[in-house]
């Protein structure tokens, strides 16, 4: 499995993670940047005062490969 793990810096300067599964490859970093910074924008999501996604940071591929044993 694929997916896309952004960490944003709350407005407490703290780390927080996001993750979206199955996301869309043939964007481009500066695409996927941009996406990424309108959620900055929403300012729907908080927790004990501090807004949770005030700045990204950081985007990467995870690819997550099971095998199975039995």
């Amino acid at each position: 499995m694929l997916k896309i793990v952004a960490t944003f810096k709350n407005s407490f300067g703290k780390n927080q993670m996001w993750s979206f599964n199955d996301p869309d490859t043939t964007k481009t970093g500066t695409e996927i940047k941009g996406l990424l910074e309108r959620m900055t924008n929403v300012k729907l999501c908080q927790k004990d005062g501090a807004e949770l996604f005030h700045t990204v940071e950081t985007a990467k591929y995870v690819e997550t490969i099971e095998t199975i044993i039995f």
